[in-house]
């Protein structure tokens, strides 16, 4: 579970970075204190649905758009998740995987 609250307030305060915001205009906005968004984009607070909800309305964005943040994974489990969706695809799949990394990565 303390994985889950880092790679959480990891995502918030990504997301609050892209729109621009500091964590005292996101927090107005959600209508919470600026101390507490700052524990929870620590990993230090729980955080409720009612809480996800109302930073979800701030940065106009669905709650499901908060708990996507797989992403924010460091890289060694980035590279095992990858290497398990590779490990699944068909060879048509895996073709055009190969051409899409190879053009990110030139």
């Amino acid at each position: 579970m303390a994985e889950t609250k880092v790679l959480l307030g990891r995502r918030i305060r990504s997301l609050r970075r892209q729109n621009d915001y500091s964590q005292e205009q996101l927090a107005e906005k959600a209508n919470i204190s600026g101390k507490y968004l700052g524990e929870v984009e620590r990993g230090q607070a729980n955080i409720s649905v009612e809480v996800l909800d109302k930073i979800a309305a701030a940065l106009r964005i669905n709650v499901s758009d908060l708990l996507d943040f797989e992403h924010e994974l460091g890289r060694k489990a980035l590279i095992t998740k990858i290497s398990e969706l590779i490990k699944k695809a068909d060879e048509r799949s895996l073709q055009t995987v190969y051409r899409m990394v190879k053009a990110l990565l030139r």
